[in-house]
């Protein structure tokens, strides 16, 4: 064999394991949470769940047709697992070949006991070149019932070819984690890839089982790690202009909740922080807009995460001092946060431009009533991330790092 055809062949098996992950990727996006997917398991990935196992292999044969003898050895494999388990334990097993081919030359209607026995049929070129006909069922006492009881479970499903079937399982992503196709593409897929894969490489099986819960927990941060690395890669001007282009491009601000998180260091000063508070509220308010009607009307929240008494006090006094109307739960001084303060209806004649909450259950509780609107949350954080645990369908959380809060000028 020549050497570029052995790299061909190479090339060929690298793209079918790759095709196989995707298709596994695909099947744990659409289980249930915690359904258990098994990533090599007794075929390619098992899916257990309330109603069963379904054993899925996987082909990708891209210059080959779906015939007979193409679909004979694994149909055997599967129906060889199939007869091997006892009567009792054969109750909710599903058989799944999963699969794209060049052109499909057979019917995909349920196989019947005779057409299955048809399939298992080839014919054997002896030494002296004569053709002998032989089965794969040659030699097994195997009762036509059983037989037809697998055909029952076995399903043949078409797949698109890899480049289609990847971008399903991005798109698949996007719906999953509430991202954009950018995002989708280039943070969360690349990272669940991989998760896939390092479970395909352990040892013991039950370190290659996982579910849809523990691949969501896997890609929570994703955004984070991606966007610190372009924090370090891209010039201060780039940088802004990249997250402003990803975020804060749309300029329709009616209809959406908008909450800004900034983590505080112990470097920074109060007049810092109320000169970046005061950006997101001249951007992200409608308080000096007085043709906008009072059902369009909004303001943010804003949250100084790490941040003392000392530097909140000093960013609410500056507001205060250059006439900036806000709320912050507190309606006197000593009292308790109060939900309605923090949800004051900002009006022509109350121009509230800030909400200010203190910590993530001043949040959560601000947010609640206030409608079905959807939630955008922010989180600029210097050092850490902070976990965005706000779930809802309207509820979408994007974390940007920044080496200063002076970065906020610059991207909001």
């Amino acid at each position: 064999m020549l050497e570029v055809d052995k790299k061909r062949e190479a090339t060929a098996s690298i793209r079918g394991y790759f095709y196989q992950l995707d298709a596994a990727l695909l099947d744990i996006l659409a289980a249930g949470l915690d359904d258990k997917v098994v990533i090599e398991g007794i075929e390619d990935f098992d899916r257990y769940s309330a109603d069963g196992v379904t054993y899925n292999q996987v082909k990708y044969y891209e210059a080959q047709c779906l015939t007979d003898s193409i679909l004979r050895d694994p149909l055997h494999k599967l129906f060889q697992h199939f007869h091997g388990l006892k009567k009792g334990a054969r109750a909710g097993r599903k058989y799944v070949l999963y699969g794209h081919y060049k052109e499909i030359k057979i019917a995909l209607d349920p196989l019947t006991v005779e057409r299955f026995k048809e399939v298992m049929t080839y014919l054997k070129v002896e030494e002296d070149k004569s053709r002998t006909k032989k089965s794969h069922l040659d030699g097994l006492d195997v009762a036509d019932d059983v037989i037809e009881s697998f055909c029952r479970i076995f399903e043949i499903r078409p797949a698109k070819e890899f480049g289609a079937q990847r971008a399903e399982v991005v798109s698949q992503l996007r719906t999953n984690q509430r991202v954009t196709e950018v995002e989708a593409s280039g943070f969360h897929y690349p990272r669940a890839f991989d998760f896939v894969a390092t479970l395909a490489t352990k040892k013991n099986h039950l370190d290659r089982s996982t579910s849809l819960r523990e691949l969501q927990d896997h890609l929570k941060g994703t955004q984070a790690v991606h966007h610190s690395w372009l924090l370090r890669e891209k010039e201060t001007a780039a940088y802004g202009r990249f997250m402003r282009d990803l975020y804060f491009s749309q300029q329709n601000t009616a209809g959406v909740i908008r909450v800004f998180i900034l983590e505080v260091d112990k470097n920074t000063g109060g007049q810092m922080v109320a000169d970046q508070v005061l950006e997101i509220a001249k951007k992200w308010s409608s308080a000096d807009s007085p043709r906008t009607p009072n059902n369009d009307r909004h303001a943010p929240f804003v949250m100084l995460r790490n941040a003392g008494e000392e530097l909140i006090q000093e960013v609410k006094n500056s507001f205060y001092e250059q006439g900036v109307e806000f709320v912050d739960g507190h309606p006197y001084r000593g009292s308790p946060f109060r939900v309605e303060h923090a949800q004051t209806p900002q009006t022509k004649e109350r121009a509230v431009a800030v909400r200010f909450v203190d910590n993530l259950d001043q949040l959560t509780a601000s947010l609640d009533g206030m409608g079905r609107k959807p939630r955008r949350i922010y989180d600029f954080f210097i050092s850490t991330p902070m976990p965005l645990n706000l779930v809802g369908a309207n509820v979408r959380g994007f974390s940007i790092p920044i080496s200063d809060l002076s970065f906020i000028k610059k991207i909001v």
